[in-house]
């Protein structure tokens, strides 16, 4: 199994030196995924995994950063409030073929393995996309309105209005594709939060695909029945 190097790839001041956002115009960056020591420990402590389990996550997390295609969208919502922004943050494509894959011959350990991983890598994207907007901006993102927590789902059309993402759709139920993918409004502030990875947790849409009420019935009998759940 080969292992997972562990680095962090993060956006610094002035990268967009000299690009200019036209008005009305959205941004799309690419990211750059990684995974700390310590995300990994949080993987095995919080979904109940085994120690003997780390060798196998490590290597399916190295294949998950090669797969995904991570990217962030945002724009101010309007001209006249241009601090107030809509954003959008995917893993990519990717991450649900690998899923799909393992799924489909059976293999739901693997696949409830990478469900896994993938959150973590969500929450690490969280970070890197604040230090990319505040490169743009000087400025932070401050709490996140999450849509169908704080913000109504059916707000989901403007706000892909605002970002014409190319690679990202919904469903009538608004659902997202790719499944590892999360939209939100946030204002901009003078002040860092002391974390950005955690805010999945912060949200209320329990018809989210990234919650775990969503986890399937073939997950949970990998665990003998028990709840799953992410704490």
């Amino acid at each position: 199994m080969v292992q997972v190097g562990f680095s962090i790839i993060c956006g610094s001041r002035g990268i967009f030196a000299g690009q200019k956002q036209k008005q009305g115009e959205s941004m799309r960056e690419k990211l750059n995924l990684y995974m700390e020591e310590k995300s990994l420990a949080q993987i095995l402590s919080r979904y109940h995994f085994r120690k003997s389990d780390e060798a196998q996550i490590r290597g399916l997390t190295e294949c998950l950063m090669q797969t995904a295609e991570p990217a962030l969208y945002y724009a101010p919502c309007t001209q006249e409030d241009a601090r107030r922004l809509a954003v959008l943050v995917t893993l990519g494509a990717g991450v649900d073929e690998m899923q799909s894959a393992f799924t489909q011959k059976g293999q739901l350990s693997e696949s409830y393995m990478i469900e896994c991983i993938a959150m973590e890598l969500l929450g690490n994207a969280y970070e890197q996309s604040a230090e990319k907007i505040y490169s743009h901006y000087g400025l932070w993102i401050g709490e996140f309105a999450f849509l169908g927590d704080r913000v109504p789902i059916e707000e989901t059309e403007a706000l892909f209005r605002i970002l014409q993402p190319r690679e990202i759709s919904y469903n009538q139920a608004y659902m997202f594709t790719p499944r590892k993918t999360v939209a939100f409004y946030t204002e901009l502030t003078q002040k860092r939060q002391e974390s950005y990875c955690n805010q999945c947790e912060t949200c209320r849409n329990t018809k989210c695909a990234n919650r775990n009420a969503c986890l399937t019935y073939g997950y949970r009998q990998i665990f003998g029945g028990r709840e799953i759940r992410r704490v």
